[in-house]
Parts: C-alpha cells; structure tokens; sequence
C-alpha cells in the first residue's frame, strides 16, 4: 500500500513539474522576481521547486544494506562542531539586532520587522544546524558524540526560545519528548529510573531558567504569548482559494493566493498542510501525509530494532510539524525524513537487530 501511494505521489509531483513548465504567466513572473533572462534555470534552482525533489530520493537509493549511513552520520558531526564553533558570534548578534515587533512592513523580512530578525539576525547558522535525528541515536554512537549533538540541539533551542518561535519550540520540545519516551519504554540497556530523574532534573531546570531570564532571554517570547498571529493570513488563504479544483489540485509548485493583510500576492503560506495544498492540492497533501503515517506504523509497531523506531518518529514529527510549518525544505532534515521512509519500509532493516544495526550503520 505504501509503494501504490508513493508512486501516486512521484507521478502527481511529475506532472505539477511539466505543467508549470508551459504557463506564459510563471514564466514572466521569474523574470520579473528573480531577474535571470534564462527562466528555465529560475525555475530549477527555485526554492519553490528544490524542496519538491525531496520525495525522489528514494528511487536513487538502490538497497539500503549498501548506502554508506556512516559517512551520513560524519557529515553531521561535522555540521555539529561547525554549529558550536559557529554559535557564539550568531547569538551576539541575535541579541544586539535592531529590530521591533512595532515595525510591519509591506513585505515579509522588511528591514527593523520581526520577519526581518528571524530572517537574518543569527547569520545563517541554521543551516549548519544536525539533524535532530542524531539526538534518537544515543543507542549506537558514542557519549562523547552524543553530547556534542545534545549540546547543539539545546542551544538551537535557546535560539528559538529568544527569537520567540513559538511553533518551531514547540516541536523540537517534542523531539526530546518523544526520544526520552522511546527509550525509556523500548530500551533494555536504559535504567528507567536513571531516565525518570534525568527528565525531573531537565523539567525543573527549564523552569528555573524561564523565571530568572523571563525578562532577557525569553522577553519577545512572552510579549508574543498566545497571540494568533495565522488567523487573518489563514482567513485570505481560504477566501482566495475559492474553486473546487484549486483545493483538489492545488496552483503548482510556484501558486500564490492573495493575501489582503499585505496587500501583496504570496506563493507560501506558514502552516505547512496548506502550503501543500497551495502547491499540489489535496492530491499532494493526503499522499504525502499517508505516505508519513503508514511509515511510522511499519518503522515503529513492526520493527525490532530503535534503529527504525527512531526514523518512525521522525515520520511521525513532520506530520506534527506541518501545523506550525514543516512545508518541504531543500536542506539535511528533510533529506532524512525521505531515507527514514526508506529505512521504515524496508523488511530487511525492520528485521534486524540493534548489534547488527551497530556494525551495519554505524
């Protein structure tokens, strides 16, 4: 059933592909957006289309006994102490950015905007950032290792706690949540006692930390609370999404609905399941979702080793993370989400155990 709705999505993904290619309109707009006389080339290298690609990944991958996991997981350490090094001059910046939640400007990451400083203000070090898939390794890789990736994790987390990014909080929360669940209920190896301290010593450290920086570290946080900040962009989505064909089929990769709030026309949206539908409808929406939640149940509740448990929970957050964002990205994480289908489908991977995973993979 997975393969039928894989290749159901491969094929729609195609066929969005070639479409776009032969509208008059998308070509004018790359010319006027991005000012490359060769639109072919603004349409390739678009990060409207790149992300799309993601999903073929697993037609490169031939047989997962013969893909190199380890120069994977090299790559990431390297990502990790570039990330640490990295850090410090990010974060002075961040805090020394001169930026207001009182400035809006006509367009989204406007210099002095709220979009502007979650845009620019940490120097790109989000794209050096590991993926948070190596935090679920703990089995197999070394403590020393572990830490370093650790570290990096809750320190991208304390950037997200100052840039107030309620969503994207939320969830790397719940990646450590749903890691120290996975190990306290399916590893034999782990003192559950040692787990339950550990997390009472996490949980009363945060909130130690959260009353003596409310006022520094976690002030825009507060200031943003529960604002609904979607509603209205939501509410323009749907009042310009107005035929049947627009939700079924969606307005390709490169659509845009009208979005009053900015006055402007806008090919993205925040909350990621409609930004699916935007691109694809819900004929790309409920094959890729599908093809997520099947892989969790086969990576999680069929599988013998945590190996395939910890890629069945990556599967399982993107289907979260598609409220607050998660939309398709050209980067590290979605490249493992992509091999984790691979992995939590294949009966080979399922079967084996956690040594052998050891000497396989790592």
């Amino acid at each position: 059933m997975t393969k039928i709705i894989y290749a159901f999505l491969i094929m729609w993904s195609i066929c969005l592909t070639f479409h776009m290619l032969f509208i008059a309109d998308i070509r004018s707009t790359f010319v006027e957006y991005h000012g490359i006389t060769t639109w072919i080339l603004t349409y390739l290298g678009s990060p409207y289309f790149l992300p799309n690609l993601m999903p073929f990944i697993l037609l490169v991958i031939y047989k997962l006994s013969y893909f190199d996991f380890k120069y994977l997981w090299r790559v990431m350490l390297l990502l990790c102490i570039l990330y640490l090094f990295y850090y410090p001059f990010a974060f002075w910046n961040m805090v020394h950015y001169d930026w207001s939640f009182n400035m809006i400007g006509a367009e989204w990451g406007e210099s002095g905007t709220y979009g502007d400083f979650i845009t620019n203000s940490t120097m790109g070090i989000a794209s050096l950032a590991p993926s948070v898939i190596m935090i679920y390794f703990k089995r197999y890789i070394s403590s020393k290792y572990f830490n370093f990736f650790f570290v990096a994790y809750i320190l991208s987390i304390l950037l997200q706690s100052f840039m107030a990014r309620r969503g994207g909080l939320v969830i790397s929360l719940t990646y450590l949540v749903a890691a120290w669940c996975m190990y306290s209920l399916n590893d034999k190896t782990t003192s559950k006692i040692k787990m339950v301290v550990m997390a009472i010593a996490v949980v009363a450290l945060c909130y130690v930390l959260f009353n003596n920086m409310a006022d520094s570290l976690f002030a825009s946080l507060i200031e943003r609370g529960t604002e609904d900040t979607r509603e209205s962009v939501e509410q323009g989505f749907y009042d310009d999404m107005k035929s049947t064909e627009d939700w079924l089929f969606g307005r390709g990769w490169f659509g845009q609905y009208y979005e009053p709030a900015f006055g402007i026309y806008r090919s993205s949206i925040e909350t990621g399941y409609l930004a699916l539908i935007l691109r694809g409808g819900f004929l790309y929406l409920l094959p890729y979702v599908t093809v997520l939640a099947l892989s969790f149940f086969n990576g999680y509740f069929r599988s013998k080793n945590l190996f395939c448990k910890s890629f069945a929970l990556i599967c399982l957050m993107q289907i979260i993370s598609l409220y607050p964002f998660g939309w398709p990205a050209f980067n590290f994480s979605h490249l493992i989400i992509w091999l984790g289908v691979s992995v939590c489908n294949s009966s080979y991977m399922r079967k084996l155990t956690d040594n052998e995973v050891t000497k396989l993979c790592f």
